[in-house]
């Protein structure tokens, strides 16, 4: 040992203190010894210099030395501690070693004070050993991951409280085990491999890999390992030493990583991620579907602003609206007729949502959804010309059906009056039939128009004036309905006057008047009546124009009906009660019906 040693000797007699200091200078030449004559004296100067060891007589005035080693300890508990005393008897020795103290001599010749030179060097060389190594447990605790160390036959002679905890078992069940206790042959194999790396002239001093450790109970840990060897001199391999780093949360988020990218690159729509750190905020991803919808690959896209798929035909209001929700931080859809790369046209409908920083909310990209509508589009258009041609054919049927229909009811009725030929009661009450198809047929065309607009609306109290509307002819009607529904009121208005009347019409049995009940569904509501039902056979056809089962009714009332449920969205079945009658249930579809908390 060539470090300095700093060594406190206390004795009562000057002449020893003398003796052991020269041959203690002798023996040990990095030794520094401090020599006191009283206890009280020694404990001052460990309050001022650190000692590295203490030697100590036994029979001192005042206090003795194992009086001096117990105040000694309170805060100076690890310093060695040797007795060398004159006065020796088993008694102080068992009591001296029971104590703790470090070694144990009695005064002698030159042969005792090199035994007492020997045991210091010993003492402080274990401590300052000692200490190291508490210094290292010291930092491997504060790092909190598990360590462990394997000699050079395989076998574990170390692994700290974080690795027991890990694997699940005791250290007694690890130390003396080889690493196939928690690894499988694979990763044992593997783990060999690197070693082997290490141990090369071209290997690296540290690997890392992942490997996956098999616990006392449970699944296995996906793990990391950072293996190096354990310092040594020649060709003597002493073994290797490893920390472990729990993975299995790093694999999640590497997993749920990788979902998330395939769902971008999968999903059905074209997908783009601008950054508006860059100049001209340049898209720094798009997705397959982008590259589909467009005919442009990555390298053409990525790296340019997306505006270069618009055209001279592409409107400048809907950027301009796209364009400001973007300066707002706020999400935008638009539809835009955009150019793919061989020049043809397409309709894209883009939505746009900032990507916000999770800390401080701050915009640090843009992701953009774009799906090509340019079918819908074409479908929209052509229901447009539809609707055109059918309002067109509305007016033909109110106007040039209408008037010739009137002349030749008047025609009838002065015919009927001057000849009172019962022929013509019979031509009348037909033109009447003509009159009212007509009129069905108007507004089922109407009705099927889709609602672009809808508003909240209270049920309970549109039924109180749809019923007010209908001549009830002594039936009664019950309400349960609680809150209001998103619906055009004019046509919600016009499918329960509908459904109240076929409910009348119907309901009546052997001249009983029919109840009619209103109430909520958990997704819409329904009309109810305690009338004779509907006959199964027409019930697959119930809402068919022209079915009907009274006489002299056209059947166009729950066609009706059927259309102003589906104009909303929303979809009705007629279903058979337990207690029998005739049930009609409205229900939501893609627009679901659902009370609105006023």
């Amino acid at each position: 040992m060539t470090e300095r040693i700093d060594v406190l000797h206390v004795d009562d007699d000057p002449s020893v203190l003398d003796l052991t200091e020269a041959y203690l200078d002798r023996e040990l030449a990095s030794a520094s010894v401090t020599s006191v004559t009283e206890p009280a004296a020694g404990l001052d100067r460990l309050e001022v210099d650190s000692f590295d060891c203490v030697v100590s007589d036994y029979d001192m005035p005042d206090m003795d030395g194992l009086a001096f080693f117990e105040a000694l300890r309170e805060d100076h508990p690890h310093v060695p501690f040797v007795l060398y005393t004159g006065k020796g008897s088993e008694e102080i020795a068992s009591r001296a070693l029971n104590a703790g103290v470090t070694g144990y001599f009695q005064k002698g010749g030159p042969e005792q004070l090199q035994r007492l030179a020997n045991r210091v060097e010993q003492a402080v060389e274990e401590h300052r050993t000692r200490e190291i190594a508490d210094r290292y447990s010291t930092v491997i605790d504060a790092l909190g991951y598990p360590v462990y160390v394997v000699d050079e036959t395989g076998t574990f002679t170390f692994v700290n409280e974080p690795f027991t905890d890990l694997t699940g078992y005791d250290r007694e069940e690890i130390v003396g085990s080889t690493p196939d206790l928690i690894k499988d042959e694979t990763a044992v194999l593997e783990a060999e491999d690197r070693l082997g790396s290490i141990l090369s002239s071209d290997g690296p001093d540290i690997q890392r890999f992942r490997v996956e450790i098999d616990p006392k109970d449970g699944d296995p840990i996906p793990c990391r390992d950072h293996m190096a060897v354990l310092p040594y001199e020649g060709e003597e391999f002493e073994g290797s030493v490893g920390i472990l780093r729990d993975v299995s949360v790093e694999a999640a988020r590497q997993e749920e990583l990788e979902t998330k990218r395939r769902a971008l690159e999968e999903a059905p729509v074209g997908i783009t991620i601008t950054d508006p750190s860059l100049a001209d905020n340049p898209m720094v991803y798009v997705n397959d579907e982008f590259v589909e919808m467009t005919g442009y690959d990555r390298e053409e896209a990525v790296g340019i602003n997306c505006r270069f798929l618009q055209g001279p035909d592409t409107d400048e209001v809907a950027v301009a609206e796209l364009r400001e929700a973007i300066d707002a931080e706020e999400p935008a859809s638009v539809e835009l007729l955009n150019y793919r790369r061989d020049g043809t046209p397409f309709w894209n409908r883009v939505s746009v949502a900032p990507i916000r920083e999770r800390d401080d909310d701050r915009v640090t990209g843009w992701v953009g959804f774009q799906e090509d509508i340019t079918a819908f589009k074409e479908r929209e258009e052509a229901l447009r010309r539809q609707n055109e041609r059918l309002d067109e054919f509305a007016g033909i049927v109110s106007h040039d059906l209408r008037n010739p229909l009137n002349v030749a009811r008047g025609r009838v009725d002065l015919a009927r009056e001057e000849t009172g030929n019962d022929h013509l009661t019979a031509a009348a009450d037909a033109l009447d039939r003509i009159e009212s198809i007509v009129e069905h047929t108007l507004t089922l065309a109407r009705e099927g128009e889709t609602v672009g607009d809808p508003e909240p609306v209270d049920l309970a109290e549109l039924v109180d004036d749809s019923w007010g509307t209908v001549d009830t002819d002594g039936a009664t009607l019950e309400v349960d309905l609680d809150g209001r529904v998103l619906a055009d009121p004019d046509r919600l208005r016009n499918l329960f006057e509908n459904l109240f009347r076929n409910a009348i019409e119907h309901g009546s049995v052997d001249g009983d008047d029919v109840t009619i009940r209103v109430g909520d569904l958990e997704d819409g509501f329904y009309v109810a009546d305690d009338g004779p039902g509907v006959p199964e056979a027409i019930r697959d056809d119930l809402f068919e124009p022209g079915e009907s089962g009274a006489d002299g009714n056209t059947g166009f009332g729950l066609a009706i009906v059927k259309e102003i449920v589906t104009a909303h969205g929303w979809e009705i079945a007629a279903v058979e009660p337990e207690a029998g009658g005739a049930r009609f249930e409205v229900r939501g579809s893609d627009r679901p019906v659902r009370p609105l908390v006023e």
